[in-house]
């Protein structure tokens, strides 16, 4: 489908709280926090006070073309702007807005900027807020900000819907750029934070010269946090599939030093007992990484107990079933510093009732997957993080019923956050699926045979798509089928 525009129960709540390569980041890649980021949006700006033509016309003129780079615009082949890896997707302006042209230039206070919004929104001259719209506010020469510690603009919030930046035009272009960027991967900073601020951390470095003016180096989070001087990161991406475990160590192994990183891995069981990896893997640069493969829930919590004190977080988390019913983990675990509760091996009651309460204390499904033992008990496991996106999801349909969700939830603008199959005991597929408010295109293949998935990677492969979600299942007979979901681009972001 392509669409474009027996374990005990245990419950891990706020803990404090094997192994292979482990190597130490000189820098630190971003960390999402659970909060908003802008993927769709349209920038809105206002041009406050004396401004000419002239001027208007050489300052939309930049933020258009800043807002075509962020959408891909011009990108050379097998790169991606920058903050596309973080969900950033599409941007567009509208048309530039004017207001006040006699007002005296003065320092505007972060009160008077929101002022200046307001009532040019209750005038019709700017939209509401909301979550795919951010104001900009260019107040004229001779206009200075305060409230940010000495700066030349900042970006700010209302709340976790309602955004705005403000730039006096005194100020370089590249301060543009450097709060658009910002407010796109942490629009609601002053609420509930993104991902870190993107910029920031690259100030030391110098402006990115692009054909259509300056830009600030952002931090390219596939090479670990190092900060970008072209203003692209990379779109390649290794897969291996149906590999044995020595295949794949091998390969990990020899990726792992040439800087590349885990992105996705899962285990297959056939009904032999042999097990299988896919594997993905994405440009990482020095990005540490542990991981646990074939491991018991006990020797897995064990080392999870010992990781989360030291700073580390489930980044990939999956169990597969052996033919005599034990449940086996493969786990990767990366830096982080979010709070994690977590439900292993738990039944469909247990795991409900502990969603319901805790998604209204501000938690949000990060990792979510079922299995099957051999009675035909359906467990799950599930990850939640801080977070206050919406959330709707679907739990043991069919494939059908799944696709006619799906096609009324994306006119209603969700898309794919997590998708989990499973084969239940009388053979058929079950989905479980997570959605989150978004507009980005997706494609999606349900049910494929290897060959016809390769074959349909390697068309969308050229125009530009990246897997976001892969997950392969075994049917009787050892029939192995794939689904995945691609979007354009790589986004970083955790499943």
């Amino acid at each position: 489908m392509r669409k474009i525009a027996s374990l005990s129960v245990a419950l891990l709540i706020c803990m404090l709280g094997v192994l292979v390569p482990r190597a130490v980041s000189a820098t630190t890649p971003l960390q999402y926090h659970g909060g908003p980021f802008l993927q769709n949006f349209e920038i809105y700006p206002l041009y406050y006070g004396n401004w000419s033509t002239t001027d208007i016309t050489t300052q939309q003129t930049y933020v258009v073309n800043l807002a075509a780079y962020m959408s891909t615009a011009g990108a050379p082949a097998g790169q991606q702007p920058m903050t596309r890896q973080y969900g950033v997707d599409q941007v567009t302006v509208a048309a530039a807005a004017t207001a006040s042209p006699s007002a005296k230039p003065i320092v505007l206070t972060r009160t008077a900027v929101l002022n200046i919004i307001h009532a040019n929104q209750k005038t019709g001259n700017l939209p509401a807020f909301g979550p795919n719209t951010l104001i900009v506010v260019f107040p004229a020469h001779g206009f200075s900000v305060t409230g940010c510690n000495g700066c030349g603009g900042f970006h700010a919030s209302q709340s976790t819907s309602a955004f705005w930046a403000v730039v006096p035009a005194d100020q370089e272009q590249v301060v543009i750029a450097h709060e658009i960027f910002e407010a796109s991967a942490d629009p609601a900073v002053n609420n509930f934070q993104g991902w870190d601020e993107l910029v920031d951390q690259c100030d030391s470095a110098k402006a990115i010269k692009l054909s259509f003016g300056p830009i600030p180096p952002v931090i390219d989070n596939t090479k670990a946090g190092i900060c970008s001087t072209s203003g692209y990161s990379s779109l390649s991406e290794i897969q291996v599939y149906g590999w044995t475990y020595a295949n794949y160590r091998a390969k990990y192994n020899t990726l792992w030093t040439a800087g590349w990183r885990l992105y996705s891995l899962q285990s297959y069981v056939l009904s032999n007992g042999n097990v299988f990896y896919n594997a993905v893997w994405r440009p990482g640069g020095n990005t540490a990484e542990e991981q646990l493969y074939g491991v018991t829930y006990a020797d897995f919590i064990s080392t999870y107990n010992t990781l989360y004190p030291e700073g580390w977080r489930l980044y990939i988390l999956q169990s597969y079933v052996m033919p005599n019913g034990d449940v086996l983990y493969n786990v990767v675990f990366r830096p982080g510093n979010l709070g994690e509760q977590q439900l292993y091996g738990v039944d469909y009651t247990t795991f409900r009732d502990n969603y319901n309460t805790l998604y209204p204390q501000g938690w949000r499904l990060s990792i979510l997957q079922s299995y099957v033992l051999p009675n035909g008990d359906v467990l799950y496991n599930a990850v939640f993080r801080p977070g206050d996106s919406g959330e709707t999801q679907v739990y043991g349909w069919t494939l059908s019923d799944l696709q006619t969700e799906y096609n009324k939830l994306w006119n209603e603008g969700w898309r794919l956050y997590i998708l989990d199959s499973y084969v239940i005991s009388d053979g058929t597929v079950r989905y479980n699926a997570v959605w989150r408010p978004a507009t980005h295109g997706e494609i999606q293949v349900y049910d494929w045979t290897y060959s016809s998935y390769r074959t349909e990677y390697n068309t969308l492969w050229k125009e530009g798509w990246r897997l976001y979600i892969l997950t392969a299942y075994v049917l009787p007979g050892d029939l192995v089928r794939y689904d995945a979901v691609w979007q354009e681009g790589t986004v970083d972001r955790p499943l």
